[in-house]
């Protein structure tokens, strides 16, 4: 585990945040013991991946709060991850942690930090950091060193003190819910909600021809294509990546209750990711259904199926199992798309490419409310942070 993730605008004063993470690190190290190259990280400097599983293995975020932070969706999706989880600790245990520690990097005067970030600001005597923000105090260092090294210092005993509070953020359900598993969600207020259909059978309905039962459990949901014997090891891996993104999931088997639900929402828009396990299509009563979700809107129904290069068994049946889905899912199929959909031979290829499902229907939320006007900025600020992660910047 590590102590903490820092959250900023990446490509941006890339040679002050570094310089900040890596002193940062150097005094968390000294008030726990531990070396500085393990309590602390961050995302790629020249990336806009969000990575769940560094977000994962962080106990606190320390947020850099600049003009720009809300306009990148990265930003958003790191601050709304630990929202949630904190949102958890607090239901489960009712106890608050002050595990977000905001920082000002840079004065936004739209959007004051108290406003926009809702935890407390740190208790620095420093007038120089109130003023005009910790960058301003590293580009002038030699200056302002001793009201530098109060905000280090100020900065690690929060993040020891929440670290301390919250011993068991490790493996936390972070997509917030109590609900058994597929049962629906309430969709907090600015997030995309995502429906994941596994199409997969218990252990008991394997097809005959199908002899590799250890990637199968009691029921559909427990498919664990990467990791056999990990039961809902797949269903954990698409709930965390999405929530990282700011999406509220729910995890639904493929029946025949799931596929009235899915063709007869509200909002037909709405995304639906169909996870298929190709074994499943030599079903006759799987392929009816399929084909019910195949005839669904393909701009907001895309499907992903995981084919682990450790599976002997399927790999010898490719082209067996690609006639199948050819056969089942002709329309999506055919459709032709930028990433990688089918045959996703391992966790990070299926993790990357569902990101990449999940960032197309940002883009898409976009493009339909670029013609209504955003509501004005009271002038005394928001009474809360902005909406987390719903488009892309």
């Amino acid at each position: 585990m590590s102590h903490f993730y820092l959250s900023h605008v990446r490509t941006v004063d890339e040679e002050w945040v570094a310089s900040f993470f890596h002193d940062l690190c150097r005094v968390v190290a000294e008030y726990t013991g531990r070396s500085p190259e393990v309590v602390g990280v961050r995302g790629k400097s020249q990336s806009a991946e969000v990575s769940v599983d560094l977000l994962g293995r962080s106990t606190v975020l320390v947020v850099l709060h600049s003009p720009r932070y809300f306009s990148q969706s990265y930003c958003r999706a790191e601050l709304s991850y630990f929202q949630r989880r904190l949102n958890m600790q607090r239901s489960r245990t009712g106890r608050s942690a002050e595990a977000v520690v905001p920082v000002m990097w840079e004065p936004d005067p739209t959007h004051l930090l108290e406003a926009v970030v809702p935890y407390p600001p740190l208790a620095v005597r420093s007038e120089a950091y109130r003023r005009d923000g910790l960058l301003h105090l590293l580009r002038l260092k030699a200056r302002y060193r001793a009201a530098y090294e109060e905000v280090l210092k100020v900065v690690a005993r929060r993040i020891v003190a929440a670290a301390e509070q919250l011993p068991e953020v490790h493996g936390f359900d972070v997509s917030g819910s109590h609900s058994p598993l597929g049962a629906p969600a309430p969709t907090p207020l600015g997030s995309q909600a995502v429906s994941f259909v596994v199409a997969s059978t218990a252990q008991k309905d394997v097809p005959d021809e199908r002899h590799s039962r250890q990637y199968y459990g009691k029921t559909s949901l427990d498919w664990s294509p990467y990791a056999p014997g990990e039961h809902e090891a797949l269903v954990s891996l698409v709930k965390n990546t999405a929530t990282a993104l700011d999406f509220t999931a729910t995890v639904l088997p493929l029946d025949e209750e799931t596929v009235d639900r899915i063709s007869r929402e509200q909002e037909p828009e709405q995304l639906v990711v169909l996870l298929v396990d190709a074994w499943v299509a030599m079903r006759r009563e799987e392929r009816r259904l399929l084909a019910a979700v195949d005839e669904r809107n393909p701009e907001a129904t895309t499907a992903l199926e995981p084919r682990s290069r450790d599976d002997v068994e399927s790999v010898e049946q490719t082209v067996t199992l690609d006639e199948l889905l050819n056969h089942t899912l002709p329309l999506m199929r055919g459709q032709h798309s930028e990433y990688d959909r089918w045959g996703l031979p391992d966790a990070q290829s299926f993790t990357s490419s569902l990101r990449k499902v999940l960032i197309r229907l940002q883009n898409e939320a976009l493009k339909s409310v670029e013609a209504v006007p955003s509501p004005a900025t009271p002038t005394e600020g928001l009474p809360t942070f902005p909406l987390l992660g719903r488009y892309s910047s």
